[in-house]
Parts: structure tokens; C-alpha cells; sequence
């Protein structure tokens, strides 16, 4: 029976090391007032006695109160009774609050490990008029909207200006933290003095661009100031000051029904411009072209811009970068910038027409649609340059008509003479070398023509080693005029074999800016295919093109 006893008390000893200090906890709530005016400033103290290694969560003062400032101090007490000395040990938790708003606000239970304080409820008063006038002569706020009804993304500017008439400290208002809007900051900080009913005040201004996200209601909330005026020291003290502004309504109005644009752009003005750069030479099939389209709107964020494309096109292809978008602060507001660049290879002679572009716009100022255009545009595409092996370089000469001269006929016959000479010797030649070359068996001519071929593929393979996009094109063209003489382009040779078509895109992509990541090219495939596509060439145009395998280099 003794034996249980001591494991019961053992047990309950462990109890009371392992949960004592959060059961035995005690957990109060105090405030140093319960009624206060909507600029004063609140202490809540928190007080956790018995050590509770846990600390309050205030995240659930966020509703109706600011959390200032806060700080810990750890407090003990001994205390005799009957003889037998108590000793407790506590925490006091403070807290500066400052009220959000005006009415009864209740501080929350607070929630500390297993115990919770009780809710308290605070009296939020208007400052007095009397107060507020006394404030209004060192310190005061001025609040401007440039119009109070606005559609759904436009621009709405905010200036925020707080006067002072002496030396003050306090931190300035945050930018406004508004549901479903964005906030840009136009103006971080300016200062000026001014002069208000005769009387000398320095200003703090600053400005901010807000974009409703939806319509209905937005409500711009009263900024406010606290803090202290003067410089302090051993002969001057420092007041405590505040100051609030009015709030603002702002009526958001949804995206009209008469506008019929695709994408719905509310601006200020919108501009598009284009620059061309082409070759200074007459523009031929295969030659590239880049056009930078420039877009501006002002009173518009970046987002709302819209992309613009050409339709495809059979004479061309088109190659369109990722556009490259600013956003620019300026005192209208804020002005945004799409840079696009488009890469255009004709692949067709004749006549490249690219159509207009258009953008449409809500005009806000004037209150209706509007529609910025930029022009379409004609080019002139003349034939790739070709080598044509089958054409006489210079026109024949007319035949020479012999004078009747004894001394030019004579002349005439001599060099008749050794022209028969020549002829003679070059077929004693000709007879040597066909008996050489049937002694070796090895015609010569061929090995020729090959030497020939691999030189020109040399030079490919060092731009494709290289991964010169630029490069590898110009060979493909010497390769080309070689190979077929009859094609006046590479995209004729990619229309006779497919094989070719896929891979002069993607080399083609490569040579524009922000294009070769996205479409990457295989110099190993390519010139894989090239091999090929020579190889069957070389069997087309070969005299012994018809014999059998085994008969390729035949005897003589």
C-alpha cells in the first residue's frame, strides 16, 4: 500500500513539473483608460504570472487598433503567509495602441497558451471643436482628388499635404491601402512654405496615382498625424499634436457598352509609332527586316496595354519578340511604353503588303471611344541572286571579216597552221592520259568533283560549329547555288523537300534578338541533312548514276 502511494505521489510531482506553468498561469488584461479621443494613444497591459513561456498573439487587435509599440519586463514577488514564503514570478506585456476609428471598440480576449484575458471595451470620442482649432494653427491636412467619378482601371490622382507651422517629428501617413486598387507612388516627397491666412506654413506634399480595379464605391480614408512639436531639451517641452483630413467617395464607373474594343484600354492619349531597318540595297527574297512599333498611353498602367501581331502571312515570314514595357511618373500621372520588335524574311518575289494596325481606346477626358491607327506598308521583293552556269557571261563576238591584204592573209594562214599543230599535240595528249587511266583504274575526274564539294561543305560545317546563325544562312546560299543551280531561294528548296523547311525557320529565328532562346536550332541535325540532300544530288547528276552498286567505279 506505502509502495503505491509513492508512485501516486511520484506521479503527481511530474504533473505539476510538466503542466504547472501553463496551469497555474494566471493571464490579466488592464488599460490605462477606457474613454479616449480618435488622436490618442492607448496602453494595454498584459500581465502572465508563473512564467508561461508563451506569448500573446495580437494580430487580433488588427481589426480596430494600430499597434504602436510594444515591449516585455519580467517582475517577481515574495510574500510570507503563516509563516511560509510564496515566491511568484510574472510578465508584464505593454502595448501602445492608436484606434482606427471613432465609436465603442473592444479589445479582444487574448488567448495565452490555455488561458485568455477578458474582452475591454473603449470609448472612442471626437477631438473637440476647440482642440482641434487650437491644432489646426501648427498643424493640418490638405487632401485633393482630380475628379470624383472615374471608369473601372483609369487614373485617379491623389495629393496628400500636410501643413506645419513649427518644428514637429512623427512618421507621415503610408500610401493609402485600398481593396481591389492599385497604388503608385507619383511623387514621393516634395517641400515648399506657403502662406495660409497670413500666416507662414511649410508643406509636405506627396502624390499618388489609384487604379480602381472594380466598379462601385471607392472610399479614400481620412490620413492622419500624431506626433510632437517642438525640439525639446532643458528649456523647452515637447506637445503631443495630431491631425486627420476629410475622406473621399469616388464613384467607379464599369466599362462602357459602347465600347467595342477587344481589350479595354480607359487613357489619357494614345500614340503609335514604327520605325523600319532594312538592307540600304534593292530588298530580295531572304533578306530580313525588323520593325520597332512603339506604343504610349498616358494615364494607363503597363498591364493594360495590348499586344500587337500581323496576321500570317505566304509571302513572308514574321518573327514577334517579347515586348519590352516602362512605366514613366511624371506630374500628369503615370505614362506607359510598349517597345515591340517584329523580324519580316520575305520568302516571295513580287509585292509584300502588311496590313494596318489599330488599337482602340476610351478617351477619358473626352468621354468616348477612340482609335489610334498605325499604317500598312508595301515592299518591292526582287529574286535572290543566283548563278546561272547555263548562260554565256558576255555575248559572243561578231566573226571578223578578212581585208583584202596579201600580208593579213599570209598571217591568216599561219595561225591556221598552229591551230592544227595544237589540235595534234592535244589529242597525243589525250590518247596518253586515257592509256594511263586504264592502267590505274581510277577515274581522276570524279575525285575532282568531290575535292570541290567538300571544300564548299568545309566552310558550312566551321559556320555551324561556330552556331553563326548569320553565317550558316550565307553558306546555304553558295550550297544552294551549287547544288540547285535551278532554285532561285533556299524557301524554293524548302518547298522541294520539307525535310529542310523546319530547320531554315528555326535558323532563321535565331538571328533576331530574344527569338534564338525559343527557337533553338541543331547545327549537327542540319548538316546531317545538307550531306544528305548533296549526296542525293551528286547520284542525280552522276553519269553512273544508273549502274549498279557494284559497278561504281567500272574498268576501262
Amino acid at each position: 500500500m506505502s509502495k503505491r502511494l509513492c508512485w501516486l505521489a511520484l506521479a503527481l510531482l511530474l504533473g505539476e513539473l510538466l503542466f504547472g506553468e501553463l496551469s497555474n498561469a494566471a493571464v490579466t488584461a488592464t488599460v490605462d483608460r477606457n474613454q479616449i479621443s480618435e488622436f490618442d494613444l492607448l496602453t494595454l497591459t498584459v500581465r502572465v504570472t508563473d512564467r508561461a513561456n508563451v506569448e500573446p498573439d495580437w494580430q487580433v487587435l488588427d481589426k480596430d487598433f494600430q499597434l504602436v509599440n510594444q515591449q516585455s519586463q519580467q517582475n517577481s514577488s515574495i510574500s510570507l503567509v503563516n509563516g511560509r514564503q510564496t515566491s511568484r514570478t510574472y510578465v508584464d506585456y505593454q502595448v501602445t495602441l492608436r484606434p482606427r476609428r471613432q465609436g465603442n471598440l473592444v479589445i479582444p480576449a487574448i488567448v495565452i497558451g490555455t488561458e485568455r484575458t477578458n474582452p475591454i471595451t473603449i470609448a472612442v470620442l471626437p477631438q473637440s471643436a476647440a482642440l482641434t482649432n487650437q491644432m489646426r494653427q501648427v498643424l493640418f491636412f490638405e487632401t485633393l482628388v482630380d475628379q470624383t467619378e472615374i471608369y473601372v482601371q483609369a487614373q485617379l490622382l491623389y495629393t496628400v499635404r500636410l501643413y506645419y507651422a513649427d518644428s514637429i517629428s512623427g512618421d507621415f501617413p503610408a500610401p493609402p491601402d485600398l481593396d481591389n486598387a492599385v497604388v503608385e507612388i507619383i511623387e514621393n516627397e516634395k517641400r515648399f512654405e506657403t502662406v495660409v491666412n497670413n500666416r507662414r506654413y511649410y508643406v509636405l506634399e506627396k502624390r499618388y496615382a489609384i487604379f480602381p480595379q472594380a466598379s462601385g464605391t471607392l472610399m479614400l480614408p481620412p490620413e492622419s498625424f500624431v506626433g510632437t512639436r517642438g525640439r525639446g531639451g532643458l528649456f523647452s517641452a515637447r506637445e503631443r499634436i495630431n491631425a486627420s483630413s476629410e475622406g473621399h467617395q469616388i464613384r467607379v464607373l464599369p466599362v462602357p457598352d459602347s465600347y467595342q474594343g477587344q481589350s479595354w484600354l480607359p487613357a489619357q492619349e494614345v500614340t503609335l509609332r514604327s520605325v523600319m531597318n532594312k538592307p540600304d540595297s534593292p530588298l530580295v527574297v531572304g533578306d530580313a527586316i525588323n520593325q520597332v512599333i512603339t506604343l504610349q498611353a498616358a494615364g494607363v498602367t503597363g498591364a493594360l496595354l495590348p499586344e500587337l501581331a500581323y496576321p500570317d502571312s505566304s509571302d513572308a515570314r514574321i518573327y514577334i519578340d517579347q515586348p519590352v514595357i516602362e512605366e514613366f511618373a511624371s506630374e500628369a500621372g503615370i505614362a506607359s511604353e510598349s517597345v515591340l520588335t517584329i523580324g519580316i524574311v520575305p520568302t516571295a518575289e513580287g509585292t509584300l503588303t502588311l496590313p494596318a494596325l489599330t488599337v482602340s481606346w476610351w478617351d477619358t477626358q473626352a468621354d468616348k471611344p477612340r482609335q489610334t491607327t498605325l499604317e500598312g506598308f508595301s515592299l518591292s521583293v526582287g529574286a535572290s541572286p543566283v548563278i546561272r552556269t547555263n548562260q554565256p557571261l558576255t555575248p559572243p563576238s561578231p566573226p571578223l571579216s578578212a581585208p583584202d591584204n596579201p600580208q593579213f592573209t599570209a598571217l591568216q594562214n599561219r595561225i591556221e597552221q598552229l591551230i592544227w599543230l595544237v589540235a595534234l599535240v592535244t589529242c597525243a595528249w589525250l590518247a596518253t592520259a586515257f592509256g594511263w587511266l586504264r592502267s590505274n583504274r581510277t577515274p581522276k575526274v570524279v575525285d575532282s568533283v568531290v575535292s570541290i564539294r567538300e571544300y564548299e561543305l568545309g566552310r558550312l560545317k566551321r559556320a555551324l560549329k561556330k552556331h553563326d546563325a548569320e553565317g550558316t544562312l550565307a553558306e546555304l546560299q553558295h550550297w544552294r547555288q551549287a547544288v540547285y543551280p535551278e532554285m532561285q531561294s533556299l524557301a524554293d528548296v524548302a518547298r522541294l523537300e520539307p525535310r529542310l523547311r523546319q530547320m531554315l525557320n528555326d535558323l532563321e529565328a535565331d538571328r533576331y534578338r530574344g527569338i534564338g532562346g525559343q527557337h533553338p536550332w541543331d547545327p549537327a541535325a542540319l548538316l546531317s541533312l545538307i550531306e544528305a540532300l548533296t549526296a542525293e544530288a551528286d547520284a542525280r547528276t552522276s553519269p553512273t548514276s544508273g549502274l549498279a552498286a557494284g559497278s561504281i567505279n567500272p574498268t576501262f
